[in-house]
């Protein structure tokens, strides 16, 4: 008898109706922080409340080094300026030199003339300041000078005296380099192809009619060739910095306008190093002397010792690598000139203790919620736990890279922290985008300055959630603070602060309807109405509302409005005025008597004086 098969048991089904809702609240609680950080970053990006570059864990986006500050003394501020000063002065003097400029020699064993004609032209590069797109060259042929071949020994002739007039900018727009151009005219070349070497291409087509040179065997004074060399020196660049000190020269002319259609590798001494000064064994060169005078004096700060004293520390400053002949290896560090492999991080969000979703960040060490580039892996974990604080961070070693947990801090504290006043002045847009002028901060706030040792910069403190301690303290204390007005209930105003009132129980407008009250009373003279003035107003000021205070009041009132009364006439008004409250009971005759003797010595006071 076949034994019966037992019935499957029903699988549980995934409830995809709880897989959805779950889906959806994960959803919106990362949906409103990362909004919330979008804004933020535009509102940054539109106008900035803190640079990035001056946070301590941000370092490597700074452009410039703070390391001088170390070393800052307030003496080098006079030695900064003392040098402006003489730079000025030597700039000053540069304008009033003149140049002087004598031509020893053409040296070139292929020329065949006893001389040669050197044309000393002077081009001024103007453009324009801004942009660059707007160039003039201007080319002036300053004289043709004819100069020996080969000479074995110096001749005598007048120099070149280029004034100090061709330097200054005579144009509309700046000069920016001045350049001093020599061209040789050296002998004519009788056969293009004299040397049995041709760069260009040549024509062999059969039909071609024979050339009246060829014809005729001789070449005509249309086809002659004269090459002329030609060389450069820059004067002035573009900061108006002389680079010719007076001294002797040897310069390494090329020939102008050669027209090389085909070019091919060689090779130059069989393969050989050739050293820097090798170049003039192989191009014709030209030999000159120049002097800067000033008011037709030599200069003696562009002398020979001092060119010299430059050129040394110029060698020292900026010391050149001696290339070896040999060089067939490569260094390790030139080996590793390989750019490095960028860091992957990974971003693993996580809600109800499982993971949701998981992405890789493409843009390297960006920061996803801000795109902030923080350079260093430490960077960007600094910057999320402290700008990005509605999340947890936790760093986790990735062996393809880098894994950060992401969370909801659940502690975190939205109440507002900052400047109360804030809220108040700037409601409809926020203070961060009404910013018009100075404003005027709260003076009670106090500022705690908390600099303790930085500790070493350590992934360990990422690898752990940020305590209760870490989360709540605060530096800053003063700014939850707001203080109203007693009798109108209005916020009182950073620029209130400083003035006391509380205390203040006659406003302006309370001071004028008294005034003006006590101006429509008919039945008294005109003494009586400003005695009371004086006094009501007084009696406001100070807040005289006892009986008991009364005595102080009178003694008070003597000693601010005595002189006033003395001078408006008013003694006796005021002795009336004082039996009255006697006879309401609200002084002594004592006090009668030592107030009427006040005011007696206010009075002899103002006419002894």
């Amino acid at each position: 008898m076949k034994s019966k098969k037992r019935p499957r048991e029903n699988t549980p089904a995934v409830d995809t109706q709880t897989e959805t809702v779950d889906r959806e609240q994960f959803l919106k609680a990362f949906e409103k922080p990362t909004q919330i950080y979008r804004y933020l970053r535009t509102r940054h990006q539109i106008s900035p409340i803190i640079l990035h570059r001056t946070l301590s864990y941000m370092k490597q986006r700074r452009s410039v080094s703070n390391a001088k500050r170390k070393s800052f003394d307030v003496n080098s501020i006079l030695k900064r300026v003392t040098d402006q000063e003489k730079q000025k002065v030597s700039a000053k003097a540069e304008r009033s030199k003149s140049l002087n400029l004598k031509i020893k020699g053409y040296f070139c064993e292929n020329e065949s003339n006893d001389r040669v004609d050197v044309d000393v032209f002077l081009i001024q590069v103007c453009s324009k300041r801004r942009g660059g797109s707007m160039t003039s060259v201007t080319k002036t042929l300053l004289r043709t000078v004819s100069v020996p071949v080969n000479p074995t020994k110096e001749e005598h002739h007048d120099p070149l005296l280029i004034s100090h007039e061709c330097f200054s900018n005579s144009h509309i727009l700046p000069i920016k380099p001045l350049i001093l151009c020599l061209c040789v005219n050296t002998s004519p070349m009788n056969s293009p192809m004299a040397n049995g070497q041709c760069n260009g291409k040549l024509s062999s087509s059969d039909d071609e009619q024979p050339s009246r040179k060829k014809r005729n065997g001789q070449y005509p004074a249309d086809d002659i060739e004269m090459p002329v060399f030609s060389t450069e020196v820059v004067i002035l660049d573009r900061n108006k910095k002389c680079h010719v000190s007076s001294g002797d020269y040897e310069f390494v002319l090329h020939e102008q306008g050669a027209d090389f259609k085909n070019a091919s590798w060689e090779t130059v001494m069989n393969g050989k190093h050739v050293q820097a000064f090798e170049v003039f064994n192989f191009h014709p060169t030209l030999k000159c002397s120049i002097d800067w005078t000033v008011n037709g004096k030599a200069d003696s700060s562009t002398n020979s010792g001092a060119t010299d004293a430059t050129h040394m520390q110029y060698l020292s400053e900026n010391q050149l690598m001696q290339l070896p002949l040999n060089s067939g290896t490569i260094s390790k560090e030139e080996e590793q000139t390989t750019p490095k492999k960028r860091q992957r991080v990974f971003y693993q969000f996580l809600y109800n203790n499982s993971t949701r979703h998981q992405n890789e960040a493409r843009d390297d060490l960006h920061c996803p919620w801000c795109a902030l580039n923080c350079v260093h892996l430490y960077g960007l974990l600094k910057h999320l736990r402290l700008c990005h604080a509605r999340f947890n961070f936790i760093y986790v070693p990735h062996p393809k890279g880098v894994r950060i947990d992401v969370t909801i801090n659940e502690r975190y504290d939205g109440s507002y922290a900052g400047n109360p006043q804030n809220l108040y002045s700037n409601v409809d847009i926020g203070y961060a985008f009404k910013r018009n002028g100075p404003v005027r901060r709260t003076p009670v706030t106090q500022v705690l300055v908390y600099r303790p040792k930085r500790p070493t910069e350590s992934f360990t403190e990422f690898t752990e959630p940020e305590s209760d301690i870490q989360i709540n303290r605060q530096f800053m204390q003063g700014h939850n603070r707001l203080y109203y007005h007693t009798m109108t209930s209005e916020v009182i105003r950073p620029q209130e602060i400083d003035v006391d009132s509380e205390e203040e129980t006659d406003p302006v407008w309370l001071r004028q309807k008294t005034v003006n009250m006590i101006d429509e009373f008919t039945d008294v003279n005109e003494g009586e109405k400003e005695l009371m003035k004086l006094w009501n107003l007084h009696v406001m000021k100070y807040n005289f509302i006892a009986d008991c205070q009364i005595p102080e009041a009178c003694y008070s009132f003597v000693r601010e409005h005595g002189v006033q009364m003395i001078k408006k006439n008013l003694s006796r008004n005021f002795l009336s005025h004082m039996v009255n409250l006697f006879d309401f009971s609200l002084i002594r005759p004592d006090v009668v008597h030592k107030t009427m003797q006040m005011l007696d010595e206010v009075d002899d006071s103002m006419h002894r004086s």
